[in-house]
């Protein structure tokens, strides 16, 4: 990812009420940050980018050890939309690098 700065790093954790970048991150999205990088470290979650909150039944999967990778391109607008929740019961995380 040549000439893409890590702005931060951050962890989300993900349960049965969907949770945003904006403000359930830790830290929450960074304002100059327009790519990310996420990866799943413990429990299936389900995502959606495009405002509408995901359920334990419909949204992408993402799965344990899966990631999902918005670094091409300026995906501001998508970061700020995109919801996360669990398909079970339990609580999962997210590891977040931001880019600029």
């Amino acid at each position: 990812m040549q000439g893409i700065n890590v702005i931060d790093y951050s962890t989300l954790a993900v349960s049965s009420s969907a949770v945003d970048l904006i403000a359930d991150g830790d830290p929450a999205l960074p304002n100059q940050a327009k790519r990310a990088y996420i990866t799943c470290e413990t429990q299936q979650v389900r995502w959606r980018a495009d405002g509408t909150a995901p359920s334990a039944t419909e949204g992408h999967i993402l799965g344990k050890d899966d990631s999902i990778s918005f670094t091409g391109a300026n995906y501001r607008q998508q970061l700020e939309k995109i919801e996360f929740i669990c398909t079970s019961s339990g609580d999962g995380k997210l590891k977040i690098t931001y880019f600029d």
